[in-house]
């Protein structure tokens, strides 16, 4: 223990002899262990820590399979089905998003919160952390006032007040009693037309019981629901999907609406990492390879340092000092290295991660569980011994092999280090090389894609549109005109504000679609086997001018496309496209949904087509453009309602006036949800924009990393060979012969790596597919183009050194010798 000690000092004290070498070194370590904790404690957070809730790993959410929408919400008659029908699950439970207004506790407040099915929290595993959750009477219709309160909500609008269990709050101009709060946490919320559940918290302010009549528990062309699942003890998702399986084909069978529809059962972890996790994990791979060029690239120089240290190995060998005493003594040196990279690391993963969670797309769930804990911290350490092992080994096990007679020999000259070891040095650049081609090629498909998905028409122009969201209770607008009135309103004064452009409501703005329902052409006879549907949104007149989208056949709604005159519809071209193919669009007439809408006027049961609009990437910039279509919302008032300025300067500065004016009609209506529609356009693309910036900076951190390992190699190679190249200068070499020997040696190493790297992204780059849009994986451009920046960085590194090289005085090289 005594030597260890011994060692352990003498290490200490050599590192600190050569400043230059420890800081390059440490700092190289603490930038690849740096980006490699900052990326697992995100992986950690959000992938692999178990959900809180009871036995997480029984969960499922269940879908349904749709022709032409794929992945669905469910409708209610098959919800009860499954839940009668199945004898893997110990419970099913439905949920859906509910929009209520908070009045009569300070200033009204539009609330977004869930609506849930009898037995939802036992299936989800929580309950309430104060007061209980619902009862079954409470489930039945009518009898649903109460409410149970998200924890943020009760922590900002009730003080985090106890006594509020048991009182009566006021939501939608009634009396619902608060029965219990939630912990803090993350829940199943709104269930996006795109087959997604959502966990963002701000949609999580309330629960309330979810109700089903007689008759909408059999409607079977509705899709508003989520379902959620428990698997029974013992029981497999496998198992579960194929039960699943023979129900939808039994259904299929019974139901004309159920035709070609299956189910799908996902575990409860596929929803919640959702798309973020083939990102991550793909992006974990570039990041180890940047730890692993760090390493090499340290290997590098610890074998120079092992070379420049031949004589004193040397002499300690001839003294009694055994190879394992010498290895030892080079492999303690790299773990107060690695230990030294490992400490800064830490610090840089820290910022690291602060970066990380500013560029991680909202509604990702977990980011704030992302800390450096015990598991990231155990992680650290792992990496910091296998950095060790990796950069301090092998070069120990070279400088414990010393020549003893040739390096005594050659007093203190350093020209006698093995080709071996050389070859190794030269090996580690090659290494360098190959990564830091195959990262910078990965880093720039992913530009590509970045730039070709801002090159995507979204069919509307966002700038300066400002969207915000009305919710009118049903207790004071019940009718239709009382609807229609309030948004008349809204809209004309609205209008009269300066610095407005213009102004429309939407159920859904451009980038969204909500709704998706059937309709049914006049003239054509129905067919059993085929349900036509398609993206489905109320608008107001000047909707179209609002957002920037052409009327490009036929005419725009008008303020007197009401429900006192005939109805109208205006087509997008992709459903003109699908659905008339060949036939002129404009003329025919629509029967949109089911009868029986909330919207539906009974007199207004057919729309005549009387426009077509371009399409609206309305499913997102990769998606192509779903059919939809629109009716004038006077024609279908809704209660809930998206509004959309466009203004003529910056539109966040209208908020406020906009809110008074809301209040000038209905001194209890709060508006919410408020949002610019660049900002919209930017989530849109924010998980490629944080694709693209990681692997950015970890091809931009490889590529310096290769060119700090070429100029390394190269100036050291100049210095063991000063006097070979003082001698051919003394005997008539140009600066030119000397510039080009050395340039040649490490372009040599460079070609082969650039060579190797290529086939290796080739493969490598396949497994990016999924990142890509309108890229191949394979794609000549950025093959080519990196392979030109990587040699030109190469050569700037080969060339500082052989500029060096070709200033060696001869005579002063020879007399150094």
């Amino acid at each position: 223990m005594e030597a260890l000690f011994k060692d352990l000092r003498y290490g200490f004290r050599s590192l600190l002899r050569r400043p230059g070498f420890t800081v390059v070194s440490v700092l190289t370590l603490a930038l690849g262990i740096g980006a490699n904790t900052a990326i697992f404690s995100v992986v950690s957070a959000v992938l692999l820590q178990p959900l809180p809730y009871n036995e997480p790993e029984r969960l499922v959410a269940l879908w349904e399979n749709v022709p032409v929408h794929g992945q669905w919400r469910v409708t209610p008659a098959n919800f009860f089905d499954w839940k009668k029908q199945n004898t893997v699950f110990a419970d099913l439970a439905a949920f859906g998003s509910n929009t209520l207004t908070l009045t009569g506790a300070g200033e009204p407040e539009q609330l977004q919160g869930t609506s849930v099915s009898e037995g939802y929290f036992p299936v989800v595993g929580v309950e309430p952390r104060l007061g209980r959750s619902f009862v079954k009477e409470e489930y039945e219709p009518g009898k649903g006032r109460v409410v149970i309160l998200g924890h943020a909500l009760w922590a900002k609008r009730f003080g985090s007040n106890a006594d509020v269990i048991g009182k009566a709050i006021t939501l939608n101009d009634d009396p619902f009693i608060v029965v219990g709060v939630m912990p803090d946490g993350i829940y199943p919320g709104w269930p996006t037309t795109g087959g997604r559940i959502s966990f963002n918290s701000d949609q999580q302010q309330f629960w309330t019981p979810m109700s089903f009549s007689a008759q909408w528990a059999a409607v079977r062309t509705a899709h508003v629901l989520g379902v959620v699942g428990r698997l029974k003890p013992g029981v497999t998702v496998a198992q579960a999907q194929s039960e699943m399986n023979i129900i939808g084909a039994r259904l299929e069978q019974e139901y004309a609406a159920n035709k070609g529809e299956g189910i799908i059962v996902h575990p409860f972890i596929h929803e919640v990492v959702g798309n973020v996790k083939p990102a991550l994990l793909v992006l974990f791979g570039p990041v180890a390879l940047v730890l692993l060029i760090a390493c090499a690239n340290i290997a590098g120089l610890v074998l120079a340092q092992h070379a420049a240290r031949n004589k004193e190995i040397a002499i300690r060998a001839a003294l009694g000092a055994g190879r394992w005493q010498l290895m030892r003594q080079f492999f303690l040196e790299g773990v107060l290295l690695s230990l030294m990279g490992t400490a800064a690391g830490i610090v840089l993963s820290v910022y690291g991660v602060q970066f990380l969670i500013k560029f991680i797309p909202e509604g990702i769930p977990r980011l704030s569980q992302v800390q450096i804990d015990v598991q990231v911290f155990g992680f650290t350490l792992l990496l910091s011994l296998l950095t060790c092992l990796a950069f301090g080994l092998l070069p120990a096990w070279q400088a414990a092999r010393p020549d003893l007679q040739q390096t005594l020999e050659q007093g203190h000259r350093s020209s006698g280090s093995r080709a071996a070891r050389h070859g190794l040095r030269r090996l580690l650049v090659v290494f360098q090389v190959t990564m830091a081609l195959m990262l910078v090629i990965g880093a720039g498909l992913l530009i590509k894609t970045f730039w070709r998905l801002r090159q995507v028409d979204p069919g509307f122009e966002p700038k300066r549109i400002l969207s915000l969201s009305v919710s009118l209770p049903r207790s004071r607008y019940g009718e239709p005109f009382q609807i229609n009135n309030f948004y008349t309103q809204l809209l004309e004064r609205l209008d009269e504000l300066p610095g407005i452009s213009s102004v429309a409501t939407a159920y859904d703005h451009p980038l969204e679609a909500n709704w998706v329902d059937s309709f049914m052409i006049e003239g054509r006879p129905p067919n059993p086997n085929l349900q036509l549907s398609a993206n489905f949104n109320p608008v107001s007149w000047d909707y179209f001018r609002t957002i920037g989208t052409g009327v490009l056949r036929g005419r725009d709604f008008t303020a007197r496309d009401d429900q006192d005159h005939p109805g109208v519809v205006i087509v997008n071209e992709a459903f003109a496209r699908r659905f008339f193919s060949g036939e002129e669009v404009l003329g025919q007439r629509l029967r949109p949904g089911p009868p029986g809408r909330i919207w539906q006027n009974q007199r207004l049961v057919s729309f005549e087509v009387i426009g077509v609009v371009g399409d609206v990437k309305s499913g997102g910039l990769k998606a192509q453009a779903e059919p939809a279509y629109y009716l004038p919302a006077s024609q279908a008032p809704l209660q809930d309602m998206t509004i959309l300025v466009r203004s003529e300067n910056e539109p966040d500065a209208l908020v406020s006036s906009i809110r008074n004016v809301v209040l000038s009609i209905d001194p209890n209506q709060p508006i919410g949800d408020i949002q610019t529609m660049e900002t919209v356009l930017a989530e849109s693309v924010a998980q490629p924009r944080l694709n693209m910036i990681l692997m950015g900076f970890f091809g931009g951190l490889a590529l310096l990393l290769a060119a700090v390992g070429i100029y390394g190699l190269l100036s050291f190679t100049v210095v063991q060979r000063r006097q070979e190249i003082g001698i051919r200068m003394a005997l008539g070499a140009r600066v030119w012969d000397v510039l080009k020997m050395v340039l040649r040696s490490g372009m040599t190493l460079v070609l082969i790596g650039e060579l190797i790297g290529l086939a290796g992204a080739f493969v490598l780059t396949r497994l990016m597919s999924g990142l890509l849009f309108e890229v191949e994986p394979t794609d000549g451009w950025t093959f080519m183009t990196v392979f030109l920046i990587l040699g030109t960085v190469a050569l700037v590194a080969c060339y500082l050194p052989a500029r060096r090289a070709a200033r060696v005085d001869p005579l002063e090289a020879l007399r150094s010798e």
